[in-house]
Order: structure tokens, then C-alpha cells, then sequence
């Protein structure tokens, strides 16, 4: 499952959940992918060792399991987790320009 997150690093701190962290070389932001149980967490974080206690919806999206009439229009839980992880890729871009100052 999730074939395309390939340009980060997967672990395993449990038996029921995997962490992918992808945070480009020499940036301070990037995402963080948690897959637990039937659901996912994706997370724009600012560093290896963040971690959010009730984020804002900008940094941490929640992923449940598609419902029925999702089922039936062909989404399936692997194309939401990473349409919100192109959302998240986009919110670390921007906080990596704005730490360059490239956003004011």
C-alpha cells in the first residue's frame, strides 16, 4: 500500500501502526504519514521529532476509511491519504519558503 511514498523513510514504533517521514535535505519541514489500524494521520510537521496535540486542519488531517457512497464513486482510503498528503507536501513548501523569506 501507499507504492508512491517512496522518497522519505518508513519505520515501525508498533505492531499496529508505520510512520513515513519525508523531509527533504536541507529543509525544515516535510510530512509525516501514520498508518493505525483502519485510519491514517498526515501531518505537515517541522522536524523529525514534532508532534501536534489538536493541529490546526492546515498541519494535521485525520483519514478514515472511505464511506459507502465513497465506495461507490471509486474512492478507496489510499487515494485520500494521498491527496491529503499532496495537501500537506504544499503546506510544508510554503513554511519552508516563509523560514527563507521568500513569503512575507
Amino acid at each position: 500500500m501507499l507504492k508512491e511514498l517512496d522518497r522519505g523513510r518508513w519505520s515501525r514504533p508498533t505492531d499496529k501502526s508505520a510512520v513515513y517521514l519525508e523531509i527533504a535535505p536541507g529543509e525544515t519541514w516535510g510530512i509525516r504519514v501514520t498508518l493505525i489500524d483502519d485510519y491514517a494521520k498526515v501531518e505537515a510537521v517541522d522536524g523529525p521529532n514534532t508532534a501536534w496535540y489538536k493541529a490546526p486542519e492546515r498541519y494535521c488531517s485525520i483519514i478514515r476509511p472511505p464511506r459507502f457512497w465513497e465506495r461507490l464513486q471509486g474512492v478507496t482510503l489510499e487515494s485520500k491519504i494521498m491527496s491529503a498528503v499532496h495537501e500537506k507536501r504544499l503546506v510544508a513548501q510554503e513554511e519552508n519558503a516563509r523560514l527563507r523569506g521568500e513569503l512575507e
